[in-house]
């Protein structure tokens, strides 16, 4: 009787992918060596960290108490190491390994792994952006986890409490992710937590000028208008910067609204003009660019409308009121029409006359010769659109307000500092997008302390590191090599996102038979891809 060869069946996809780009950035040594050695441990903290970024990126919205179960099924050795199996990936293997990061550092130790990544690849950084968001947190956390500084103003806990939540969940405690991005991929260059209730325009300057030599500054920062004020215009000194002006401050909001003449205005990006002014606000010389959005003023048109629509129904009201109402006097009457009129906000209340009556002793006819007790006078008026409020109204649809601190405008042109600003956007805005995606195995946060939490942020920032790193190797090497990869509907492309790439490698699959190793499903896009990311070891092609 024959005997069937042993078969194995492992899970593959796309993991060898992201195995090889935390290889390529050196970020289990760097976190070994920063983080140094425990006494009989099988994995280290840096091989668990490797495994809990695969998990991160496997998109398979496992948790982290489910950690083990991820790795059921994949090759676990050959992406990890010799003798490193599921069963040693447990949830105590993975808490160790957030405190162990926690007691390094999160925020130093994303810097170090940040410096080997853009040693192993040199991209180039013009500008950072800089950006914050928050992420909730499920379970009960006590008044006890107070902020706490050590002498290098680090904070050792952070704050998990109620504050504003972009994640719109304001019944639940949150946490702050501090991120600041490079321009070229959105990569993350440093990662800090921060307070649920942390205030932006007191946290990312002083963040920014802390790690001012580490960073290795592009040639400008760009931040939102939650950091302009006269005290971060101060601490901001050495750097070359672009914010946004907040419409709150008296200054801006009346070059917002100010009627300006058509040919002040210059064509910048296609869709938007602008024009520029002077300002020394905060004692800072610099330049404002009053900037106009063609889209955004047609979105912002369709907001006044239903603005104008809401407050008529108000104005009705007040109508109404004024038209049940009696009055000594004509004079008295128009007197109140001016005033309920000037407090509209969009309309008008239009006099119409004053109808007399008299009241009487009794009810009925009244007698012959008989005189009223009294002479009242009822409004007549009508409610219409005012233009001129609609006007002025209209007047800032559409508008913002940049400004930077460079002068001269041949190193930094009008269109430079809109495309600046438009690229936070595509930078660390779109990272906070792929951390808080449904497929992200730390969406909402589970642990039960803070300095877990702090940590399990800096796997969330790392993961997202790689996945940036990855995905503008990928379209670089492309554009070099002049190759291609098939789209959603099959077509070549040279800038594919590395989550369409993923899921090409979905039904990638290693199997072990009769003591000798393949690859399944491996086409020639996919050897491609492998190729162009140094996988190939992953991938059994080297």
């Amino acid at each position: 009787m024959e005997t069937t060869p042993n078969l194995q069946v492992y899970d593959l996809g796309h993991l060898g992918l992201v195995a090889s780009i935390v290889d390529q950035i050196g970020l289990v040594q760097t976190v070994d060596q920063f983080v140094g050695p425990r006494p009989g441990e099988k994995v280290s903290t840096g091989m668990a960290l490797k495994a809990a970024i695969l998990n991160a990126l496997g998109f398979v919205t496992s948790p982290l108490y489910l950690f083990g179960h991820f790795f059921q099924g994949k090759p676990t050795e050959l992406l990890l190491g010799p003798g490193i199996t599921p069963e040693l990936l447990n949830d105590d293997r993975m808490g160790r390994m957030l405190d162990s990061l926690y007691a390094a550092g999160v925020t130093e130790l994303f810097v170090e792994v940040a410096k080997s990544a853009r040693r192993a690849f040199p991209f180039p950084v013009r500008a950072l952006h800089v950006d914050s968001t928050s992420f909730h947190v499920h379970g009960v956390y006590g008044s006890g986890e107070e902020g706490q500084t050590d002498t290098g103003d680090e904070p050792l806990v952070i704050r998990l409490t109620h504050g504003y939540s972009r994640d719109h969940r304001p019944d639940l405690k949150q946490w702050v992710m501090n991120l600041i991005c490079a321009d070229t991929g959105g990569i993350p260059l440093l990662f800090a937590p921060g307070d649920g209730n942390q205030s932006d325009q007191e946290a990312l300057v002083p963040l920014l000028a802390r790690y001012r030599q580490g960073l290795e500054l592009g040639e400008v920062v760009v931040l939102d208008g939650a950091s302009y004020s006269q005290e971060n215009l101060g601490a901001l000194q050495g750097f070359s910067w672009v914010m946004r002006v907040p419409a709150t401050l008296k200054e801006a909001r009346a070059l917002l609204r100010e009627e300006l003449p058509q040919e002040a205005w210059r064509p910048l990006l296609p869709g938007y003009r602008g024009l520029e002014v002077e300002s020394e606000y905060g004692g800072v010389r610099q330049r404002w660019l009053l900037v106009e959005s063609q889209e955004r003023a047609r979105m912002e048109e369709a907001s006044l409308q239903q603005r104008i629509a809401r407050a008529e129904g108000e104005a009705r009201k007040v109508l109404g009121q004024l038209t049940a109402r009696t009055f000594a006097c004509e004079a008295d009457a128009r007197r109140a029409l001016s005033e309920a009129s000037g407090r509209l906000p969009l309309h008008r209340l239009v006099y119409l006359g004053v109808q007399e009556e008299r009241q009487w002793e009794r009810v009925g006819r009244p007698r012959k010769g008989e005189r009223p007790l009294a002479v009242v006078y009822r409004l007549r008026a009508r409610l219409e659109v005012d233009e001129v409020k609609v006007e002025r109204a209209r007047r800032g649809l559409g508008r913002f307000l940049l400004a930077t601190d460079v002068l001269d405008r041949e190193r930094l042109p009008p269109q430079e500092v809109l495309r600046r600003y438009k690229d936070q956007a595509r930078t660390v805005e779109r990272g906070f997008r792929f951390l808080k995606d449904p497929l992200f195995f730390a969406e909402s946060t589970f642990l039960k302390r803070p300095e877990r939490v702090m940590a399990l942020g800096m796997v969330m920032a790392l993961a997202l590191l790689v996945y940036a790193l990855g995905e503008w190797a990928l379209r670089r090497r492309l554009w070099e090599a002049g190759s291609s990869l098939p789209d959603q509907k099959g077509r070549p492309t040279a800038k594919p996102t590395l989550r369409w790439v993923f899921q090409l490698f979905m039904w990638v699959r290693l199997v072990e038979l009769g003591g000798r190793w393949f690859v399944l499903n491996l086409a020639p896009h996919h050897e491609t891809a492998v190729r162009l990311l140094g996988a190939g070891r992953y991938y059994l092609l080297e």
